[in-house]
């Protein structure tokens, strides 16, 4: 990673921390200075983040020590190859510290929806007088939508104990069991989560030939009058097209999209000049100083794998195809 990227995500205790635990034997900015450098063949343990060229096969045979990668970042997809887990090679994510301003910046979009602000701000900005406190619906005891149920949705769920919300989610690969007990209404329709979500927060992977466009017209139409769509998933799970259609045909509908199919979106997007829209431009994840729990959490994993012990975010490859 880069002297800037290694300073966001470890700063210079972090750093140090690290250098206490794991014997650096070099420190790359990219694949092919990784590739060249002298002591490769030493490297027990790969250190990656953002900007990190695919660990390809050819890669790897200059790697020949490998057996753990620890990503201080938050998506594998782009990372891992096949190669990788056919060696048999550790991948450890810090997912789990990258999700929790994202987890955050879901529950505070949420309380904003239920607040009316976006509606609210924009017709007061536009000269249109105050609207009537009566069209707000309030925090509390509302029905709140997941679609998907991985590790950020857990944690919005968790925060939204404290609204009193109605949280439900839509996940067939998690157990309905497994969300009873996590006091989530179990929706097993797609549709019937759209039709009863006041707040429809967005968090399923993008899994080619799965869960592309997903959320569909069809499915946004179903919102309940005054509802308000969150997306900081992959844009491309959310038909960007069938979503101009339906927020043109329903103003009282609004969308906080932080990821968009293409970032940033095209000059021509309908999406720009829609009043019901707010675009934040991937700002939900880790940013700035937010990164340097990543930075902990790659510490707390090198401490493990020095003693011996089995890595607390080891990633499998099945669970791999389930994530972003």
């Amino acid at each position: 990673m880069s002297p800037e990227l290694r300073h966001d995500v470890f700063g210079p205790t972090g750093w140090a921390d690290l250098t206490e635990v794991a014997d650096v034997v070099a420190e790359c900015e990219d694949g092919l200075a990784l590739s060249l450098h002298p002591r490769r063949q030493e490297a027990e343990v790969l250190v990656t983040s953002w900007g990190m060229p695919r660990l390809t096969e050819d890669l790897l045979r200059k790697l020949p020590a490998l057996r753990t990668v620890v990503h201080a970042a938050g998506s594998i997809r782009k990372l891992i190859s096949e190669a990788v887990w056919a060696q048999g090679i550790v991948v450890v994510s810090a997912a789990d510290a990258n999700n929790e301003p994202v987890a955050e910046y879901v529950y505070a979009q949420t309380v904003l929806a239920l607040k009316d602000v976006h509606r609210r701000a924009h017709r007061i900005k536009s000269g249109k007088g105050l609207p009537s406190l009566e069209e707000v619906p309030g925090i509390y005891g509302q029905p709140v939508g997941l679609v998907s149920f991985g590790s950020t949705a857990r944690k919005v769920a968790t925060r939204l104990r404290h609204l009193e919300s109605e949280v439900m989610a839509w996940d067939p690969h998690v157990p309905t069991d497994t969300l009873r007990r996590l006091d989530v209404t179990p929706v097993t329709d797609l549709r019937e989560l759209f039709t009863r979500s006041l707040v429809l927060s967005v968090h399923a992977p993008l899994i080619p030939g799965q869960t592309e466009k997903l959320v569909t017209g069809e499915l946004l139409r179903c919102l309940p009058h005054g509802a308000t769509l969150i997306n900081t998933a992959r844009g491309a799970v959310v038909d960007e097209d069938a979503l101009a259609d339906v927020l043109r045909e329903r103003p009282d509908l609004y969308a906080v999209l932080d990821v968009t199919t293409r970032e940033p979106l095209p000059p021509e997007s309908p999406l720009y000049a829609l009043p019901n829209v707010m675009l934040t431009g991937h700002v939900a994840g880790t940013v700035s100083a937010e990164r340097r729990a990543m930075g902990r959490l790659v510490v707390e994993e090198l401490r493990r794998i020095a003693a011996g012990s089995p890595p607390a975010h080891a990633v499998s490859a099945h669970a791999s195809l389930l994530r972003a």
